[in-house]
Formats: C-alpha cells, structure tokens, sequence
C-alpha cells in the first residue's frame, strides 16, 4: 500500500489532525458561547490579555505575543474599539506608537471569555485524571515553545483567524 493512502481511521489518529479537530471545536464552543456578547474568540484572547496586564493598558505591539499579525491584530483591534471594548490612545512620544485599553464593556467580556476557560479547562479535567491533565499540559507546553522556536522564521499567515 502506498504510505500517502493510509485508512481514514489511521490518519484521523495523527497527532497534528486531532490537535486541528479539538482546535475547532473549542473555536466553535467559545464562538457560541461568545456570540451574545457581540465578539469572537480571536476578539476574546484579546481581551484576556489585556485584562491580565496591570492597568489593562498596553501598547499594541505587544498583543503579537498573541500569536497573531500586526495587520491582523490592527484590524481585531478597530473592531473591538468599533464595539466599544476597547479605546485606542498614542504614545505621548511616539505618536505611531498606541496602547489599547479595556473599556468597562470589555472587562465584562473578557470575563465571560474567561470564565469560558475555566469551563474549558473543567471539561478537559473531567475526560482524564489529575496526572494525565497535569501530563497533557506539560506536553502542550513543550510543543508550543517548539513551534514558536522553529515557525519564527516562517512567513506570517494571510488569513484573519
């Protein structure tokens, strides 16, 4: 047999496939759940962020620690700022320079957002052992830092996901 056709079931068992299938549902639990708020969950891990920085003020360039493009994260931020999550202010030094802060809207959202992993984190609880939930993390943690070690050279994703 051809090592590139494998069975349905097999390929649905690799590593890289299930880490994408649990990837989204859990955008598409947090989207539901985040919907009668009027954001996403891109929205969201915004929003946690800044909600978890002193003050809840910071510069912008900082929130590519979220993983994501300058451009993408300008246009997650005019929208959150559309909605009135979030203000915009420039850099009294710096005038391209801006920080972004959370309005009371947005400290109520990112509160729900993260209430949402909580919940998430209580489900991934429930389906292992305490060992096995401490385990799984430990080994997300070494693929993340591995993939942000070897993709930092890769060209930026196009998409606004």
């Amino acid at each position: 047999m051809d090592k590139l056709l494998i069975e349905r079931d097999e390929f649905v068992r690799k590593t890289p496939v299930m880490i994408d299938f649990i990837a989204h549902w859990l955008d598409v639990y947090n989207n539901n759940k985040l919907a009668p708020y009027g954001i996403t969950h891109s929205q969201a891990k915004i929003l946690v962020r800044l909600s978890h920085v002193p003050g809840g003020r910071i510069a912008q360039s900082e929130l590519k620690a979220t993983g994501r493009r300058g451009s993408t994260i300008t246009s997650i931020v005019a929208n959150l700022e559309k909605g009135g999550f979030v203000t915009r202010s420039a850099n009294e030094s710096d005038a391209r320079a801006k920080y972004i802060s959370l309005t009371d809207k947005g400290r109520a959202a990112a509160s729900v957002a993260f209430s949402n992993i909580l919940e998430l984190e209580e489900l991934i609880e429930s389906a292992v052992t305490k060992k096995e939930a401490h385990r799984l993390n430990t080994i997300l943690e070494k693929l993340a830092d591995s993939f942000m070690e070897k993709c930092t050279n890769y060209p930026e994703r196009n998409d606004k996901t």
